[in-house]
């Protein structure tokens, strides 16, 4: 490991499949990472090399908030061996991945409004990189980090400009599909790639997509197991439609996935009948408000009397003559039983006697009756 690249001393070190990641500190207390192609594959490999120089061409093209920044590019000469390797320059990182987080913290999947977010910024960062003419190829949960609360797409590692044959430097996962030469045709990470990215067919905005609706199934479930399905019907929707074998049945943009995420519910106007949103309190097509309408009284009632239904606004029943403004009697309530002494009439309500004192607490006599 160098100790030093550009006045920032290494302090650490990841290695990936094709390349190795530098933490550096400079005396100010500034972190860069610096990431240059392992020495064991580069050894006797221009073409990786330049694979990788094009690789540094495509990030420096991308600036957007939520993609990590490439901020300098340039050769090194290693001061430990004098070997000298082509060096990227981007931000140092410090937050955790998205496939960590839900395996730590949320192995039954990420909440919808979590995810909500997530899936919005990652549509809108892949929009911007579409609109560059920029693939990524490799969307997937350990290449979305979270830093400070803020979303970072990383690694455009296997990225690729439309219109060129160049798919470039590292990338997840290789499998074994082999050419007659020996070469791989797939790169990518398996359980995320598009059916065109693993049978070698032309990739396309559509391909990302994809990848993106698999990310998104992770996120919500926790898992890659396709029998797990997401709970919440609507990013149910998306994801499936996503993850269509056909490129032509996905989503055809960021654009549109963006619209499917943000779509809100919708409830017919009052006035014109229109779909409108559910939380606007104006028509946006005829500008009616918005307030629910009073339920309309009944048509017809029941007379009392002789139970035959009568219009509504009638005063009197058109069958009996009821009079349906008359008051109606209050109801008498239940007369009491009480013990009386048939001998001094004085009484005695039934909770004070257990129904074996016959005679009378007050004359003594034997008179009581129950009435």
């Amino acid at each position: 490991m160098p100790k030093y690249i550009n006045d920032y001393k290494i302090v650490d070190r990841k290695q990936g499949g094709m390349a190795v990641v530098y933490k550096g500190v400079n005396s100010n207390g500034f972190t860069r990472a610096f990431k240059v192609v392992r020495p064991d594959k580069a050894a006797n490999n221009p073409a990786l090399c330049q694979k990788f120089l094009k690789g540094i061409q495509i990030l420096q093209q991308l600036d957007h908030p939520n993609i990590v920044r490439a901020l300098n590019a340039f050769t090194y000469t290693d001061d430990e061996n004098g070997s000298m390797y082509t060096v990227l320059e981007m931000d140092w990182l410090d937050g955790t991945d998205l496939e960590q987080m839900v395996k730590n913290k949320y192995p039954n999947g990420m909440s919808l409004k979590d995810v909500r977010k997530i899936a919005t910024y990652v549509s809108q960062a892949m929009s911007y990189a579409h609109s560059k003419k920029i693939l990524h190829l490799d969307i997937k949960p350990s290449n979305l980090m979270l830093v400070n609360g803020y979303l970072k797409l990383i690694d455009f590692g296997i990225a690729k400009i439309i219109g060129e044959n160049a798919n470039i430097v590292e990338g997840g996962d290789t499998i074994a599909t082999q050419t007659l030469t020996g070469e791989s045709t797939f790169k990518g990470t398996l359980a995320y790639s598009s059916p065109e990215q693993f049978n070698g067919s032309t990739v396309t905005e559509r391909s990302d997509i994809y990848s993106f609706g698999c990310t998104l199934n992770f996120l919500l479930t926790g898992t890659n197991d396709p029998s797990v399905r997401v709970k919440d019907p609507h990013f149910a929707a998306i994801i499936d439609k996503c993850r269509q074998h056909n490129p032509n049945d996905r989503y055809q943009s960021f654009d549109e996935v963006l619209k499917a995420i943000e779509k809100k519910e919708t409830v017919q106007c009052v006035n014109c009948s229109k779909q409108i949103p559910a939380d606007v309190k104006f028509c946006p097509h005829c500008g009616a408000k918005q307030e629910k309408k009073a339920p309309e009284p009944p048509k017809t009632k029941v007379c009392p009397e002789c139970k035959q239904n009568v219009p509504a606004a009638d005063r009197f029943c058109s069958n009996c003559g009821h009079d349906f403004n008359k008051p109606k009697p209050n109801p008498q309530p239940p007369k009491r039983k009480v013990w009386r002494c048939s001998n001094c009439g004085r009484t005695l309500t039934e909770e004070f006697n257990d129904n074996h004192n016959t005679y009378c607490c007050y004359c003594g006599q034997k008179t009581m009756k129950y009435e």
